[in-house]
């Protein structure tokens, strides 16, 4: 194989490059170790194809049936076999005594190894020789022997001796080179080279089962029939050439063993004694656990206790397959006889038992979806909705069924999936509900959102939902997502804020969301109120509804509350395998803490959402995680990432993300000193009526009005920023009343100025980190200008600290004001040396007692000289010094 087709094994083909490399010198030997299917033939092959363009001999074996002794070394010597006459001492005998199966008793393995390597180093003198010997797993027991022994004994020779075994098997002393399963990137480019005419979500699914696994990746499209599986869930078809890889032992099983892994592979459960109990039915006689015993011995199944596990999912398809599906049906009708706790499963398993519709059961299916996502994640669920809608006869109520499990799967992050699912929705005679809601689900996946209806009258949403409160608020929220996602269609906008008004007040967090997503000044008020309080929010009993009211905080405006609701929801998120909307999740949280100043936290939220989206290619929050990245780095002054960025989220043209565009690049323009640039970047978020005003608006009001400061336009600010003030008195929203002090203060006249920054700074800012060190920069660089300097000099060495405290060093820096050379003050200027070393000892935690023991003072003495130093430092108490220690010393 050219080794330019290997994907993924740079690693591998360097060390193996290098050991023959060392001929004709000096040899050596590797046993390339794996599991099936993970490419380790493919290296040898690559190995033999160099081999042989460096002239050097290539002896091969390959494992296979025949187990007679020395049958595989005779095999791999074939080629040099006519030279063993020069062998010394009779030994060319003792090869053709090993050689000749069946007429007489067999030499010692050892004295055969000796003659073999004899044989292998006189003609490697002559020409550097490399042995391979693959699927040595397969070999007969005296052939690997042979081989340990000669590999044992390569390096001294220009000898290299490559073996293959399946992982956890080695060849006693000799040097193992692990293969392991492809990395991400490397499937998808070989999925791409099998799979290209393939429907995209065969595609993922393929991806997801094979588990980097390449023989997997390559077979499992060839298997695969243009009609598909009857479902989502069904198994992939496989070929002989995986079953051989992967199963090859399971027709040597007995009768119970094969009874106990297809209910096993039915059942994805994993519970021996239900799996046991399962197969005792269908067996009609008892199943006890020894019967797996020969399953675990050939490599199938792993026993941990009480649970049992396929080690790869091409096992259980090829357990699948090798059954007709008569024996499949029988044995989920198993599984039902014995789940009896378990209603929601057995349901599960009596609508994999029977052929054609079944309202019955698909109603009981229908209905049993919510407690399987509890309890087995998002994908049961959406088996669940897809199984059931098979089984319904009524084709609008199939359509609907199809929808909710389309919905699902978007929550769990499967977008292909999902649209596949809304393609076949919309075959069905939708109603005017669902047909809506279908075209609004796809929106809302989809990477480049389409804009709204762009003539003729928006949906009445009240008349679809036909008296149906809980179908109104589901329409009302997918209405509202669209609303915020396309942002382009008022009349779509008046129409959904109508309907949310003339819905009976309530707290439901789809309403809540709803009101917030579309207009979230002029309902601020009013969902701030339905938020729960964290003495209410115990009683949450779904990640819904922490998510959705965390929604509603974040949308309105107040971080604090959103973050907390959305660390309640990630984790049940987590759980139930809702990937989708954990990463939507992760990423709103992160704007919060962001905001907040919690950017250590930030950072491990936005690293958790990259992952996700990675894993699961949700092409619609690639930009999203672009756009919080940007706002991220812009925070941090880091201005050229944030204007990279910046325009990677441009290029994808989302409505939606337009203000957060806005956001970074302004905070990244002042970060620069680029005080006009900042000015005209973030004006319009701002200059707006104050109904239209949204978050990033809010975010924007300090660093807009800084802006303005610098760049001479204080007059036209406070006219843009009178529509903040306007929103003020309507919207409770924390993230804008707690900046627009400042923004007063920054914007008002001298005689003004000071009053309304000490007004500003006595806010509770004990959450607003960020809020409170721009605060006291501002004010520094105030004082400043007006000649306070131990005034000033205090304020901005606070606010350097509480920059660095947070992470945005680049920001801390700029304690200049323009056309000044004095750098930022230090702790050098503020406080005597005496005082410093003080300090420094406070910071490390000790008392006034141990410090004055230390530098021989009394402890009165040294509570003296922390009163003197605490206001020069901008802090009044010891647990501030610590965040000061790295500028102290």
């Amino acid at each position: 194989m050219n080794e330019a087709e290997l994907l993924g094994r740079d690693p591998q083909l360097r060390t193996l490059h290098q050991l023959l490399g060392r001929l004709p010198d000096a040899g050596g030997a590797l046993v390339l170790q794996g599991g099936p299917g993970v490419g380790k033939s493919a290296l040898l092959r690559a190995v033999a194809e160099r081999a042989r363009a460096a002239g050097q001999l290539l002896l091969e074996v390959t494992g296979g049936a025949d187990d007679t002794p020395f049958n595989g070394l005779r095999a791999l010597l074939r080629p040099v076999l006519g030279t063993a006459e020069s062998l010394p001492a009779g030994q060319g005998e003792i090869l053709r005594a090993a050689f000749a199966a069946g007429s007489g008793p067999l030499p010692e393995t050892s004295r055969v190894a000796l003659a073999a390597f004899n044989l292998i180093t006189a003609r490697a003198a002559e020409q550097p020789t490399v042995l391979i010997a693959d699927n040595a797993r397969e070999l007969d027991g005296p052939t690997r022997d042979v081989l340990a022994f000669m590999a044992r004994r390569a390096s001294d020779n220009p000898i290299v001796v490559l073996g293959a075994l399946r992982g956890g098997r080695t060849l006693p002393g000799v040097p193992v080179l692990d293969v392991p399963v492809l990395d991400e990137p490397s499937a998808r480019r070989l999925l791409a080279r099998h799979a290209d005419a393939l429907p995209p979500a065969v595609r993922e699914r393929i991806l997801g089962e094979a588990l980097g696994n390449p023989l997997a990746l390559v077979e499992l499209p060839a298997a695969w029939s243009p009609a598909g599986p009857p479902g989502s869930w069904a198994h992939l078809p496989v070929n002989a050439t995986l079953a051989t890889a992967f199963a090859a032992g399971l027709g040597e099983l007995s009768d119970l063993t094969r009874d106990a892994l297809l209910v096993a592979a039915v059942d994805r459960a994993g519970e021996v004694s239900e799996i046991l109990a399962a197969a005792s039915v269908l067996a009609g006689r008892t199943v006890a656990v020894d019967a797996l015993d020969s399953a675990v011995a050939a490599s199938l199944l792993r026993l941990d206790r009480t649970t049992l596990r396929f080690l790869h999912p091409v096992i259980r398809f090829a357990v699948l397959a090798a059954e007709t599906p008569a024996r499949r049906q029988a044995a989920d009708a198993a599984l039902a006889q014995v789940l009896t706790e378990h209603p929601d499963r057995r349901t599960w398993h009596r609508a994999q038992s029977v052929n054609g519709p079944d309202d019955e059961i698909a109603d009981q299916l229908a209905a049993a979806h919510a407690s399987l996502l509890r309890r087995d994640g998002a994908l049961a669920a959406v088996w669940a909705l897809e199984r059931s809608a098979q089984l319904t006869t009524d084709s609008v109520t199939r359509g609907h069924r199809l929808l909710g499990a389309a919905e699902h799967a978007h929550g769990a992050g499967r977008v292909r999936l999902a649209h596949s699912l809304i393609d076949t929705a919309e075959r069905q005679e939708l109603n005017g509900a669902d047909r809506v809601k279908a075209g609004w689900l796809r929106e809302i996946s989809d990477a480049e959102p389409q804009p709204g209806p762009a003539q003729g009258q928006p949906p009445d949403l009240t008349e679809l939902s036909a008296g149906d409160p809980d179908l109104a608020l589901d329409l009302l929220l997918s209405a509202a997502l669209h609303v915020h996602r396309t942002g382009d269609d008022p009349a779509l906008r008046a129409a959904v804020d109508r309907t949310a008004e003339r819905l009976p007040a309530t707290n439901d967090p789809r309403h809540l969301a709803a009101l917030a997503l579309t207009e979230p000044v002029r309902h601020g008020r009013t969902v701030a109120d339905g938020l729960p309080s964290k003495e209410t929010a115990w009683c949450l009993t779904d990640s819904d509804g922490f998510r959705l009211h965390g929604t509603a905080a974040h949308e309105i405006g107040d971080p604090v509350r959103a973050v907390d609701l959305f660390g309640r929801a990630a984790p049940t998120l987590r759980r139930q395998g809702q990937l989708g909307l954990l990463a939507e999740t992760l990423l709103a949280e992160a704007t919060g803490q962001l905001l907040l100043g919690d950017w250590p936290r930030a950072t491990q939220l936005t690293e958790e959402a990259r992952q996700i989206v990675a894993e699961t290619r949700q092409p619609a929050m690639v930009a999203a995680l672009a756009g919080t990245d940007a706002v991220a780095a812009a925070l941090r002054g880091q201005a050229v990432r944030a204007e990279e960025l910046a325009d990677m989220v441009a290029a994808w043209q989302r409505a939606d993300l337009a203000p957060t565009l806005r956001l970074a690049r302004g905070l990244a323009r002042l970060g620069e000193g680029r005080y006009a640039a900042a000015y005209e970047e973030l004006g319009p978020l701002l200059d707006r009526p104050h109904e239209s005003l949204r978050r990033q608006g809010f975010a924007a009001v300090l660093p807009f009005a800084v802006a303005a400061d610098r760049a001479g336009n204080q007059a036209d600010a406070v006219r843009v920023l009178a529509s903040a003030e306007e929103a003020a008195r309507v919207t409770p929203a924390p993230l804008l009343h707690v900046q627009l002090p400042c923004a007063r203060a920054v914007l008002a006249p001298d005689s003004a100025a000071e009053e309304l920054y000490l007004a500003a700074l006595e806010q509770d800012l004990s959450r607003w980190p960020l809020v409170k060190a721009r605060t006291e920069h501002a004010y520094g660089q105030w004082l400043r200008r007006r000649r306070q300097a131990a005034r000033s000099r205090t304020m901005l060495l606070s606010a350097r600290a509480a920059f660095e405290l947070v992470g945005a060093s680049d920001w801390a820096g700029q304690g200049m004001t323009p056309g000044a050379g004095d750098p930022l003050p230090s702790a050098a200027d503020l406080l005597s040396p005496q005082e410093r070393q003080i300090a420094l000892l406070a910071a490390e935690g000790l008392s006034n007692r141990e410090i004055a023991e230390r530098l021989y003072l009394s402890h009165r003495t040294v509570a003296a000289h922390l009163y003197r130093a605490f206001p020069k430092l901008g802090i009044t108490s010891r647990g501030e010094l610590a965040p000061l220690l790295t500028t102290l010393e």
